[in-house]
């Protein structure tokens, strides 16, 4: 008969809990091997459905209609990028580089994250300005030629001397500047109205009905002086079907400027016919439809214009008469090029 005493005692439950503690790390390493299959199964199967569907396309094409048309200084890229991350909570999100053109050249400025709920409308939009700039510029703003509710005649606002600016930078530089003007205008009198300098014209402020047929969003006075919520034509921005190529215009000229007033209103009618809720999110206005039907019925309503070239030409904007809140952007050397 075996004699028992405390060393064997212990003895036998060391090895019994070794073999317990291996059996135990065996399952904790199965237990995590399948949550990470299932996981890896989880994010391929929610992946293979979302890229199934053409509404992360759809999503990055609103969005980038949005940059065009109330971001003045922004635009993208011409494609849709197909990087788009599904997180495991089913947000969607989009990082989109947004340029400035300069002269003949677009810089990458900025970028631009979209996060979207799939099965929701509601999105979050976020601008991290992380690229270095030139100037202080913090983003340009047009001033109303005539008061909405009054019909009276408003001033500009006053800016800095960017006349006397422009005369001091030499002229191997380019930069982009905005004004606004004292009245309405047609998009192609504002083309023919530059047309005898060498310069581009990037985008325009438009009136929608404003404070006439609704009213949203902020807007601000100051003395005489009125602005509202920036929206306005930019060159035309044009996706096939599929939405796997399109066009881009870069500049309104005499050319391209009835055309991208023509890409504006169908793109802003496909918006209210395929998902109205969405395009008003990522707008940031509850007025689409209103903003359409103003446009297709009383005209395009320019009072301004966002400008790039040689300093020295823009400086020649100063004969205009009608020229007011004239605002300085980004300076840089000389690329101005024929195109």
């Amino acid at each position: 008969m075996m004699e028992w005493n405390e060393d064997k005692a212990q003895q036998i439950v060391g090895k019994h809990k070794k073999r317990f503690s291996w059996r135990l790390s065996l399952k904790v390493v199965r237990v995590i091997a399948a949550v990470f299959f299932l996981y890896f199964i989880y994010m391929m199967v929610i992946s293979m459905l979302f890229n199934s569907t053409t509404n992360g396309k759809r999503v990055e094409f609103y969005q980038k209609l949005a940059i065009d048309w109330t971001y003045p200084e922004f635009s993208s890229e011409i494609g849709i990028s197909h990087d788009h991350e599904v997180t495991p909570f089913l947000t969607q999100r989009i990082e989109i580089p947004l340029t400035r053109r300069i002269g003949t050249e677009d810089y990458i400025v900025s970028d631009l994250t979209l996060s979207k709920r799939l099965f929701s409308s509601l999105s979050h939009v976020e601008i991290e300005k992380n690229y270095p700039s030139n100037s202080m510029d913090q983003g340009f703003t047009f001033n109303l030629p005539i008061n909405p509710n009054t019909g009276k005649r408003l001033d500009g606002s006053e800016q800095p001397d960017v006349w006397n600016t422009l005369e001091k930078i030499h002229e191997g530089n380019v930069a982009d500047l905005a004004f606004s003007l004292g009245d309405y205008y047609t998009p192609k009198e504002i083309v023919e109205l530059i047309s005898p300098y060498d310069l581009h014209i990037i985008w325009m402020p438009l009136y929608m009905g404003e404070m006439k047929k609704f009213s949203e969003g902020s807007w601000g006075r100051s003395n005489n002086s009125m602005s509202i919520s920036q929206w306005g034509l930019s060159g035309a921005r044009l996706m096939d079907d599929d939405l796997e190529s399109g066009s881009l215009t870069y500049v309104l000229n005499l050319d391209s400027v009835e055309d991208s007033q023509v890409a504006m209103l169908e793109n802003m009618q496909m918006m209210l016919n395929e998902n109205k809720k969405l395009a008003e999110v990522l707008l940031r206005t509850d007025y689409l439809q209103e903003r359409y039907d103003y446009l297709n019925e009383e005209g395009f309503q320019a009072y301004g214009a966002v400008v790039t070239g040689p300093v020295k030409e823009l400086l020649k904007l100063r004969e205009l008469q009608d020229i007011r809140s004239v605002q300085l952007g980004e300076i840089t050397y000389w690329n101005w090029y024929e195109e």
